[in-house]
Order: structure tokens, then C-alpha cells, then sequence
């Protein structure tokens, strides 16, 4: 899986939302629905791949791509960021981000716990 310092591009965020929403796509839907040439729409799986953020998988002839990263996880790993003030400008200016304790889901909190103690650490 992704590691604390693989961060997402714009175009790889905009990847996964919508991978995330349909729970896997082709490189031609992908194409579409991003609205770029189908060999950038490679590049970025390709990178999204490299950082273990999706996997592909073959569904007859054609090739899907689904998330092994979920919206969760990825969301927690930004708020990470930001709250270590390893934000950085592709952050897209979080800026200030304010959460009530409900917000927070108790496992992703102690994840977030638990990676800010280690970054610390380091």
C-alpha cells in the first residue's frame, strides 16, 4: 500500500474519486471522464499502480482498474499531512481544517494518532 510520503497528484486525486464513485474503470472511461488523452489517463494509473493505489485486473478483454487505497484511508493520510505541517502547496491549500470529535472516526483518529507519534519520532 502507499507509503507515508507517496502523495497523490491532482490528476491521480482526480483518478480516484472517480474510481472510488464506480469502484473501477478502463483506461477509455477514465479517458472520459477526465477529460484527457487516453495516454496521459496511463501515465497517471501507472503512477497510481507504483504507489499501490490501484490494481488491475483483466474482466474479460477489456482491463479495469479499482482502488486497493480507499477514500478513508486517503483522506487520513492528508489530514496527517496537514495536521504535521507536511502539507505542502498540491495539498490544494487545505488551509485551516476544522473537526469536531464526530467527524473522526475513532480507528482513523488512532491511525492519525499513531502516524503523527511515528513522524515525530523520525
Amino acid at each position: 500500500m502507499m507509503s507515508q510520503h507517496d502523495r497523490l497528484t491532482d490528476d491521480e486525486n482526480a483518478t480516484m474519486r472517480i474510481l472510488w464513485d464506480r469502484g473501477g474503470a478502463s483506461v477509455s472511461e477514465l479517458a472520459v471522464a477526465t477529460r484527457q488523452p487516453a495516454d496521459t489517463t496511463l501515465a497517471v494509473l501507472h503512477g497510481l499502480r507504483r504507489k499501490g493505489a490501484v490494481e488491475r485486473q483483466q474482466d474479460g478483454r477489456t482491463i479495469v482498474y479499482r482502488p486497493r487505497l480507499n477514500s478513508e484511508t486517503a483522506r487520513t493520510h492528508s489530514l496527517g499531512r496537514l495536521l504535521c505541517g507536511d502539507a505542502t502547496p498540491q495539498d490544494n491549500g487545505l488551509g485551516v481544517v476544522v473537526l469536531r470529535e464526530s467527524d473522526v472516526d475513532p480507528q482513523d483518529w488512532a491511525d492519525l494518532q499513531k502516524e503523527i507519534a511515528q513522524r515525530r519520532k523520525a
